[in-house]
């Protein structure tokens, strides 16, 4: 059901578990941004890798809104690490427990930016 997939996947970010983020993917899973693709669950666990890297220890995550359907999830979460609050939105595409296709981007930030840029 999308609504335990949305909480089985915050709770992975929360904690910042890459073996139980990888595990919500399918095999052939494709993560999909704006400025980048992941293809595969290996590629998906990378990226998760460098974005628990980029936050730092996450001290929350928040679902500010959501809307699911029979096999699809809508949700924007505010992501609270070392380098500030991120708002990202993720849409999620499911095939019974686990996650085909995910598209995410980040749409808003409350951080130092020139200390983000320094460290890019």
């Amino acid at each position: 059901m999308p609504a335990d997939f949305l909480q089985k996947h915050v709770a992975a970010v929360a904690s910042s578990d890459l073996d139980a983020v990888a595990a919500l993917y399918a095999d052939d899973a494709t993560l999909l941004s704006f400025e980048w693709t992941a293809d595969g669950r290996d590629a998906v666990r990378q990226r998760f890798s460098d974005f628990f890297a980029f936050h730092g220890e996450i001290s929350e995550v928040e679902v500010v809104y959501d809307r699911a359907t029979d096999d699809a999830v809508f949700a924007m979460y505010a992501v609270t690490g070392e380098r500030g609050t991120f708002r990202i939105v993720n849409a999620f595409v499911l095939d019974g427990d686990v996650c085909t296709r995910h598209f995410s981007n980040e749409v808003g930030a409350d951080l130092d930016r020139d200390e983000v840029e320094a460290d890019g």
